[in-house]
Formats: C-alpha cells, sequence, structure tokens
C-alpha cells in the first residue's frame, strides 16, 4: 500500500543541531545559549553516538556534559553511529547492507540508552540519506520516526510528512540560506539542521530570528512537531 504524503504546515521549520558530540561541548553550550537568546527552546539533539570512530567522542554515564543535555529537556535522537563512511564521507548509511545498518542502529541506540538512560526518540541518518530498507529497520527497533529527505516518516500515525527543502549546516561558515530564501518568503515548511561550530556565524541567527519575527514562523523540534499534529 502506498502512503499518502502529507506536507508539513506551513510557516514550520523543523530545527536540529547535528552531530552533538562531546568534542564540541563548549561549542554546543555556545550555541545552545544563542538559540535561547533569539526565543528558541525546541529542537532536536542529533547524536552519532561513535562519532568519527573515536573513543573520545562517545558520550559516558554520569558525566557531566551529559547531565547538562539531559537538562535541557529537548529531544535526543540517533543520527548514524559513526558518521563516516569507509572512504572518509559523511552519507553513513546511504549504501550500507541490510545487516550491516541493522547492526549499526541496534549499536547506536545501546550507546545512548547506556550514557542517557533513555532510548532515542527517532532516527536522522546522516546527509539525511538512507535505503528504504534502513526505514523499516528504523520501525522494527521501535524508533518513533525517521527521516529521509524531504520526508518523515511518523510511525504512530503511519504518515509521512514533507518539508518543501532541508539545508544541512557543516559549521564551517559558508552556510547560506540563500537557496531557501524564496521558499521561507512564501512560508514554506523547511527543515534545518545547524552544527556546533554555527555558533559563531551571525548569519544563521539573524535568518532564524527573521524567519520567527518578521515571517512568523513556528520552529521546533521534531518530537514537539508530531506530538502537536
Amino acid at each position: 500500500m502506498v502512503k499518502t504524503v502529507n506536507s508539513v504546515s506551513n510557516y514550520n521549520i523543523l530545527l536540529s543541531i547535528h552531530d552533538v558530540s562531546p568534542i564540541y561541548e563548549d561549542a554546543i553550550i555556545s550555541l545552545y545559549d544563542s538559540l535561547s537568546d533569539i526565543g528558541i527552546s525546541s529542537f532536536t539533539l542529533l547524536i552519532p553516538p561513535f562519532y568519527q570512530l573515536k573513543g573520545s567522542n562517545v558520550f559516558e554515564e554520569k558525566d557531566i556534559f551529559v547531565d547538562y543535555l539531559r537538562s535541557l529537556d529537548l529531544e535526543i535522537s540517533l543520527h548514524g553511529y559513526s558518521h563516516t563512511t569507509k572512504s572518509g564521507g559523511l552519507d553513513e548509511f546511504k549504501k550500507l547492507t541490510a545487516k550491516r545498518s541493522a547492526s549499526r542502529l541496534k549499536s547506536g541506540i545501546a550507546m545512548i540508552r547506556r550514557a542517557f538512560g533513555i532510548r532515542p526518540f527517532g532516527f536522522i541518518p546522516p546527509a539525511w540519506q538512507a535505503t528504504k530498507t534502513v526505514l523499516n529497520q528504523v520501525k522494527d527497533v521501535g524508533l518513533k520516526y525517521c527521516v529521509i529527505g524531504n520526508n518523515i516518516h511518523d510511525f504512530k500515525s503511519m504518515k509521512v510528512f514533507s518539508t518543501a527543502d532541508y539545508v544541512i549546516s557543516q559549521g564551517d561558515g559558508n552556510t547560506s540560506f540563500s537557496d531557501i530564501m524564496l521558499e521561507l518568503e512564501l512560508g514554506g515548511p523547511l527543515q534545518i539542521s545547524i552544527h556546533p561550530l554555527d555558533f559563531k556565524s551571525s548569519y544563521i541567527f539573524v535568518a532564524l530570528r527573521d524567519a520567527l519575527d518578521r515571517l512568523d514562523y513556528t520552529i521546533c523540534g521534531y518530537r514537539d512537531y508530531l506530538r502537536k499534529i
């Protein structure tokens, strides 16, 4: 049976911080403060639990930074496993075999649960790219949603919600919203994911404040959007 694709409501931005890792602890705290300063209190924390395959990037139980993130009461979702491919690419789940993707999903969930004491709410693969097999695997392991490209697959309602576009910052200061400015002016629904190092980019905060104040957008995380529809 083909699922009907519904649009995310106009004037909504689904906001996330991706690559949430201990290596970016100070940057994430600064980014949270900057988002709070412009009135954004809901967004999704996307965690690759074995980021770059480095043990130093693994969250540890009872760590002060873990306690800090838990205290924010934000959605915590799984963002791949290591975030890297064998060739060094970022689209970790785009070409994995079914066996390997299933293994990484289960290991990633276990690592987040061990450190944070909770299961991740949903799954967004690195680069927003994954196979249809991964989509079914995410449902089978009991997560609430999976995002592939512009489509948010909600396993509670069994509906698919789409956005007009998605923008993924890499934290290098070169992120531009120019490609989506027309969509913003038209009120189109968007996914925007910012990188911890974007705390240094005033342009992103100006754009988000403009979306809130002038264009009257609602900005929230995936969990909070799915819960209110």
